[in-house]
């Protein structure tokens, strides 16, 4: 398990492999959301049901432009972004489908503002899956010690930084109807 810069782990992105990094509020797993078997093997790793979908997380509008009409964006979803509110969204049709809810054609895309999380997405040019770093079902935890003891030997590299300061996930809103799924 290698460690460094976000900037080094594109090199992992692009090869399809698992990062660890840090966001807003928690160590996070990440990966080429456009490639199946590396979403595919975070779902394993956190032991997760594939139809819980997880967040697809980018620096900028455009990187969600394969995922998402960005010309349909409500104006409360631009005041919010970047920042630290994801945002579930009419995905479509050209996207993957392991990246949103089949049943509802939701994706949930947060632009985030963290330095971290931009650098590594500027850096891949792309945005990157975004999950927190535990098995499903079990406590988050900020603790790098417990994560590498409980998932380190799945994770291909691990980004140097600093969580940011929120002390929660990112609150979950739909955006056509207003719905909060996660507070």
């Amino acid at each position: 398990m290698k460690t460094g810069s976000p900037a080094d782990s594109v090199t992992f992105l692009k090869k399809g492999k698992i990062i660890l990094y840090p966001t807003e509020a928690v160590y996070g797993l990440g990966c080429n959301p456009f490639n199946e078997y590396a979403v595919k093997k975070i779902y394993k790793i956190k032991k997760r049901s594939m139809n819980k979908k997880m967040i697809v997380i980018g620096s900028k509008l455009e990187h969600f432009k394969n995922l998402i009409d960005l010309e349909k964006l409500k104006e409360k979803v631009l005041k919010s972004w970047p920042g630290h509110k994801t945002w579930l969204i009419p995905a479509k049709k050209s996207c993957p489908d392991w990246l949103y809810d089949v049943d509802t054609g939701l994706i949930a895309i947060r632009c985030s503002n963290h330095k971290i999380v931009k650098n590594i997405c500027d850096n891949y040019k792309s945005p990157i899956i975004s999950t927190s770093a535990n098995l499903s079902g079990d406590k988050i935890t900020n603790s790098y010690n417990e994560i590498i003891n409980s998932i380190g030997s799945n994770i291909d590299f691990i980004v140097n930084g600093d969580i940011g300061n929120e002390t929660k996930p990112s609150i979950i809103e739909i955006m056509n109807t207003g719905e909060i799924i996660r507070k």
